[in-house]
C-alpha cells in the first residue's frame, strides 16, 4: 500500500494544519501551518524524500536528532522548537517558529558582497548562538549563508538566527553515529579541511568557526575561498594549502579584520580561533568603537510627498515561498525573497532577461491559496560566486496583479511593516 504523504490542507495530529509549502529538499518539506486551538502560525518540518532509494529510518532518525538538539539550547540566535509529534504513517515532524526574513545566501545573490559592519553584525550574532550550541555540547556542522535567516525582531532590530540542525552531533553517551564511513556531510565549500579530507572524524568547534569564517569572508568578499565542484575543492584544499587572504580581493578591508577572517579559515585546525567565543572577541578587537549592526532589509526610501496609497504600494516585506515560472514552453522552480504589492524578488536559476515577460505560480501570504499572475523582469543579477552555478536574483513587476494578490500581499506587507 503507498502512504499518502501529507500536503497543503491535511491536519497534523489534529492538531496543525497545512496552510502553504514552504520548501523541500532532498530529505524533507517545511510547511506554514496553523495550530488549530491557539491559531498561531508555525512551520513544521517533515521527513518526505524526493528521490526514490533514500534510507527512510536515517532520515527520520536525523529529524528525531535534529529535535533532540534545538530542545537542547534555548538561545535568540537559534531557531526555537515548540512541539513534535508522528504522522499517520509514525514519520517524526517537527514544529518550529516560523522566520519571515531573508537568507543570507539570498541577499549575498541579489547584492553580490554585503556592507562590511552588517556582516561582521551577522558574524557576532551567529558566533554567540554557536557559543550557546557548543556549550551545549553539540557541533551544528552547516554553517553557511543559506543556514542562516535575517529578520526583524519585535523591537525593529535585524537579528541573524541560525537554522537547520540536520547533521548536527550531538556529543550524548546515548546517540548513535549515523554517517556511513568515508561519508562527507556538509557542504563542501563551507566544510572545515579536517572533515573535507576526513583526516579527523569527530566534529569540533573550530570546524564550526570555520564555517563561520568562510561565510564571513564570502559575505564581504562576494567569493569564497575555495570554490567549484567537491573535486576541485578537494583538489584545492588538498593542494594549494592556505586560501588566499581576503585583502587580496577586498583592498578597503581593514587588516585587523582581514587578519581574524585569515585566522578562522586556516586550514591547520590548531591554527584557528577554537571556538565562537573566541572568534567573536577577535571580530571586536577587529572593529573598535560602537559593537556594528546588522542593517540589510531596511525598506527602500519613500519620497516625502508620496501619498498615503503610493507609500502602501512601495512597502515591500521578507516572504519565503516557492515559485513556479514559466517562460516560453519551458518551467523552472525558484523562491521568492521577498514581495510588495508591486512586484517580487525571486531566486532561480532561470537564465532570463530585463523586459522578459513570465508566468508566476505561488502560494499567496495570510491563506496560502495559489496565485497566477504574469509579471515583467525588471532586472537581474547573475551572482558572481561560482558556488551558485548560475543562481540568479530577479526583480519582478506583476503585471495586471488581481484584486486577491494584491489585497492579501497589502495585508501580509502592512503586518510584517508594524513588527
Amino acid at each position: 500500500m503507498t502512504a499518502v504523504l501529507p500536503d497543503v490542507g491535511d491536519v497534523l495530529d489534529g492538531r496543525y494544519q497545512l496552510l502553504r509549502d514552504l520548501g523541500r529538499g532532498a530529505a524533507g518539506a517545511v510547511f506554514e501551518a496553523r495550530h488549530l486551538f491557539t491559531g498561531r502560525i508555525v512551520a513544521v518540518k517533515m521527513v518526505m524524500p524526493r528521490y526514490r532509494g533514500a534510507n527512510i529510518p536515517e532520515l527520520r532518525a536525523r529529524l528525531q536528532r535534529e529535535g533532540r538538539a534545538l530542545a537542547t539550547v534555548h538561545h535568540p540566535g537559534v531557531v526555537e522548537i515548540l512541539d513534535a509529534g508522528v504522522t499517520l504513517d509514525g514519520s517524526p515532524f517537527l514544529v518550529m517558529e516560523l522566520l519571515q526574513g531573508r537568507t543570507l545566501e539570498g541577499l549575498i545573490t541579489a547584492r553580490g558582497r554585503l556592507p562590511i559592519p552588517s556582516s561582521v553584525a551577522v558574524a557576532l550574532q551567529i558566533c554567540d548562538a554557536l557559543d550557546a550550541v557548543h556549550k551545549a555540547g553539540i557541533v551544528h556542522r552547516d554553517v553557511k549563508p543559506s543556514n542562516i535567516v535575517v529578520l526583524k525582531s519585535f523591537g525593529g532590530h535585524e537579528v541573524a538566527k541560525l537554522v537547520d540542525f540536520g547533521i548536527a552531533r550531538l556529543d550524548q553517551p546515548s546517540e548513535d553515529k549515523l554517517t556511513a564511513r568515508g561519508a562527507i556531510l556538509g557542504t563542501p565549500a563551507y566544510l572545515a579541511p579536517e572533515h573535507l579530507l576526513q583526516q579527523d572524524s569527530e566534529p569540533h568547534p573550530a570546524s564550526d568557526v570555520y564555517s563561520v569564517g568562510v561565510t564571513l569572508y564570502e559575505c564581504i568578499a562576494g567569493a569564497l575561498p575555495y570554490s567549484g565542484n567537491l573535486g576541485k575543492i578537494l583538489l584545492s584544499v588538498a593542494k594549494e594549502g592556505p586560501p588566499s587572504s581576503i585583502s587580496s580581493f577586498v583592498h578597503d578591508i581593514p587588516q585587523a579584520l582581514a587578519a581574524v577572517i585569515d585566522r578562522s579559515i586556516a586550514k591547520s585546525r590548531a591554527d584557528r580561533y577554537q571556538t565562537a567565543r573566541e572568534l567573536a572577541a577577535a571580530l571586536e578587537a577587529a572593529v573598535p568603537g560602537e559593537q556594528p549592526r546588522i542593517a540589510l532589509l531596511g525598506p527602500p526610501p519613500v519620497p516625502e510627498d508620496a501619498t498615503a496609497d503610493q507609500r502602501r504600494r512601495l512597502l515591500r516585506a521578507p516572504y519565503n515561498t516557492p515559485v513556479r515560472i514559466t517562460f516560453g514552453d519551458s518551467g523552472i522552480d525558484g523562491r521568492t525573497e521577498d514581495i510588495s504589492e508591486r512586484g517580487v524578488l525571486v531566486l532561480s536559476f532561470v537564465d532570463l532577461a530585463p523586459t522578459n515577460r513570465v508566468g508566476l505560480r505561488f502560494a499567496l501570504p495570510m491563506d496560502g491559496k495559489i496565485a497566477a499572475v504574469e509579471a515583467d523582469v525588471r532586472w537581474v543579477r547573475h551572482s558572481d560566486n561560482p558556488r551558485s552555478a548560475g543562481m540568479r536574483a530577479i526583480g519582478l513587476e506583476f503585471v495586471a496583479p488581481p484584486a486577491e494578490l494584491q489585497s492579501s500581499v497589502g495585508r501580509y506587507v502592512e503586518l510584517m511593516s508594524d513588527q
